[in-house]
């Protein structure tokens, strides 16, 4: 049968394109154009690799720490989705590039980035290494402050979206690969803390974090804020068999599609200019929106998103 851009496997391909066409690198050409929809994506790539290959030594270390390792994992799709090796051993040496790291939030995009590998390599090591990272925050940085949360930073100064979607993404993901119970009660934990800290507010949105009296702060509702809750949420649905997680995750999709794109094809991240982080936000965005559209989700939202990563990729 032939292939159509409704496919989910193109949805994935269209996803892979779109992150780096969108995450600040590179110009995308359409993902339905003339051309194998997976050609086009690894030559999107390849420039993408000539880029930092050329550099000595060459782990990306000019890149943000934490945006090595969304690299990393995007690069693992491409491989699962393609079954090409062309890009392995590149995303194994930034990989175990590990200058620069600050914060909850970095160790846990590197424990993302150890699991998505670990899809391919299936290498002990690197689930052992996603385990020590996550344990050490379980251990260290969640306590009953704000009835529970880990925090951003090692200095306890701030509970914020991103790293408690981080933990819960992780959390799940641990319990995939390990089948322990701690892993399975650390996700549902997390996720009853998350649904009622705050952070979603009314409209579906997911703002940046809580101020110190524990209410939510009216931060920016960053476009990654509401595209890493989506992985977590499809995990939590599949491992309680529960359809309620991933109907949430679709209302923060569509609600997420409705306020960053003021006009078909465009795209606002909220709260400043499109530097080289909204950029990054916004393909950690559309790589979740991705997952949600190749899950089982309703057909409309399917659709939908499928529908958006589409103009989105054409007009990068």
């Amino acid at each position: 049968m032939a292939r159509t851009c409704s496919s989910k496997q193109a949805i994935r391909t269209i996803t892979t394109l779109t992150v780096f066409a969108l995450g600040a690198f590179l110009p995308a050409p359409s993902a339905c154009a003339q051309n194998p929809e997976k050609e086009q994506t690894a030559r999107t790539l390849q420039t993408l690799m000539n880029r930092y290959e050329t550099a000595s030594p060459s782990d990306w270390r000019d890149l943000h720490a934490w945006q090595r390792f969304v690299t990393v994992s995007t690069l693992s799709d491409y491989e699962i989705m393609s079954g090409s090796t062309r890009f392995h051993n590149s995303a194994l040496r930034a990989l175990q590039n590990r200058q620069g790291l600050d914060g909850n939030d970095d160790d846990l995009w590197v424990a993302q980035a150890d699991l998505d590998m670990a899809r391919l390599t299936h290498n002990p090591t690197q689930i052992q290494d996603a385990r020590n990272i996550f344990d050490t925050i379980a251990s260290k940085y969640w306590d009953g402050h704000c009835g529970g949360g880990v925090w951003w930073d090692h200095a306890r100064t701030y509970k914020n979206a991103i790293t408690n979607e981080l933990f819960l993404s992780t959390a799940t993901r641990l319990y995939r690969f390990t089948h322990e119970q701690a892993y399975r009660d650390w996700a549902l934990k997390s996720w009853s803390w998350f649904r009622n800290s705050g952070m979603i507010a009314p409209d579906n949105l997911i703002n940046d974090g809580l101020d110190n009296q524990c209410r939510n702060n009216g931060g920016p509702a960053y476009s990654y804020n509401q595209g890493v809750i989506l992985d977590g949420l499809l995990e939590i649905s599949a491992l309680t068999e529960d359809g309620a997680p991933q109907q949430t995750a679709s209302r923060i999709a569509l609600a997420a599609i409705r306020a960053f794109t003021p006009s078909p094809g465009t795209f606002q991240e909220p709260g400043g200019p499109m530097n080289t982080d909204a950029r990054i936000f916004r393909g950690i965005f559309v790589r979740a929106l991705g997952h949600v559209a190749a899950s089982e989700v309703d057909h409309t939202t399917r659709t939908r998103i499928a529908d958006w990563l589409s103009q989105q990729a054409r007009s990068a």
